[in-house]
Parts: structure tokens; C-alpha cells; sequence
């Protein structure tokens, strides 16, 4: 409900097109947006954190196998497999709805030095536009996607649960923020990532855990109900 109102928000007022002016406006940007290809954002930020990313998929892949090898690892083992489903499902998923939205990066848009008319999300595209491809957020949602971690910890370490959606948060909102500089995203395109990214991570835990624990508790009371 509250992702909801947020959202509802940002379409309303075109929260995103303000904000997108702010960032161009003090980086100086008159036709084009001068931290597209620093080094820092460009290069360190965005390839360097999508190479990150892939090795956090990596090495809890490795993880996995090792739990098959060792048995002091096998408990953790349901929990990593739930954790690995829900970050790769968020990264496709986002992939997924990106190849069939319209919304353009601000860096394509006519006010920002680009050549296309800004169009909000839901909005349909005049006649003739080009599709973008650019909503909702795809290098956030590989930071977003590891909020998973706190039904990681909820399930192991519960006490670390917060620790770990705080890792998932910070992660995914320094992403959205080297897009946004970067003119790749506008702001509300993260925290679409971010719902999605938590819806997934939800569901996930809840087919993999909460709902076999209700099916187990209703087997066990059935016998007494009769």
C-alpha cells in the first residue's frame, strides 16, 4: 500500500522529472549529462558494481555446492537455495517487464539533450515514438534483489535479519543513485525495482517456507479435528 501511494505520487506530480532536472542542473549539463561516462560512476559504479554482483551470485553458488559436501553446511542449505531463486528471479523479472515498457532514459529525453518527448510511466506513447527501454531500474535491481537476505537471516540468524535488508537497500539505492547521475534512470524506476524486488523475495520465502509449515500444521490437526 504505501509502494502504491509512493507511486502514485511520482506519476501525479512528476516527481521524477524535477528531481532528473536537479541532478542535470548541477552537474552543469546543458545538452548532454557530464557523469554518463566518468570514471567513477561509469566505470567503478555501474561496471564495476554489475561485475560485483555477479560475483555475489558466484560465490553463493559456490556456497550451495560446498553445503552438498559438507554437513556442518547442509542446514543452511534450503535457505542459500531460497536466497539464490529470489536475487537471480528479481534481476530477470525487472529484465523481463524492461523489454516491454515504453519509458525512456533521461539521458533520450528532448529536455535533457536527447530526442525524444518525456513520457510518464503511464502514459501511452504519442503516435510514431520510439519505445525505451529503460523502466523499471535494471542496475538497481541487482543491488535491490538482496534484500532476500533478511528472509535468509529471519530463517538462520534472525538477529541479523535487519542487517541484511540493510545490506540489500544500501546496495540497490547506490546503484539507482550512479543511474540517476548517469542519466540512465529516473529516480521512481528504483523503487519500482525495489517493490518488485521484495515482492519476489516474499513470495518466494512464503512458497518455500511459510506455506509448507501451514500445509505440515493442518496435516497434524487434521486427525484431531475427526
Amino acid at each position: 500500500m504505501t509502494f502504491l501511494l509512493i507511486a502514485g505520487l511520482f506519476e501525479y506530480f512528476q516527481f521524477d522529472l524535477s528531481i532528473a532536472k536537479f541532478i542535470f542542473n548541477i552537474q552543469g549539463g546543458v545538452d548532454y549529462w557530464p557523469l554518463r561516462a566518468h570514471w567513477l560512476t561509469e566505470n567503478v559504479l555501474h561496471e564495476g558494481g554489475r561485475n560485483f554482483i555477479i560475483l555475489l551470485g558466484v560465490l553463493l553458488l559456490c556456497i550451495i555446492g560446498t553445503s552438498f559436501r559438507r554437513s556442518t553446511w547442509c542446514k543452511y542449505r534450503r535457505s542459500l537455495i531460497c536466497l539464490f531463486i529470489s536475487v537471480l528471479s528479481s534481476i530477470l523479472l525487472v529484465k523481463f517487464i524492461k523489454d516491454f515498457t515504453h519509458v525512456s532514459c533521461p539521458w533520450d529525453v528532448m529536455l535533457f539533450g536527447g530526442s525524444v518527448p518525456y513520457v510518464p510511466i503511464f502514459n501511452a506513447l504519442p503516435e510514431g515514438a520510439q519505445l525505451g527501454q529503460c523502466f523499471p531500474g535494471g542496475h538497481s535491481s541487482g543491488g535491490y534483489a538482496w534484500v532476500a537476505l533478511y528472509y535468509f537471516f529471519l530463517q538462520k540468524k534472525p538477529q541479523y535479519r535487519k542487517l541484511g535488508l540493510a545490506f540489500g537497500l544500501c546496495l540497490g539505492g547506490l546503484f539507482s543513485l550512479t543511474q540517476q547521475l548517469r542519466g540512465a534512470h529516473f529516480f521512481s524506476h528504483g523503487i519500482w525495482s525495489l517493490a518488485i524486488a521484495w515482492f519476489v523475495a516474499s513470495l518466494v520465502y512464503y512458497l518455500l517456507f511459510v506455506r509448507p509449515r501451514l500445509e505440515a500444521h493442518q496435516t497434524r490437526e487434521q486427525p484431531q479435528l475427526a
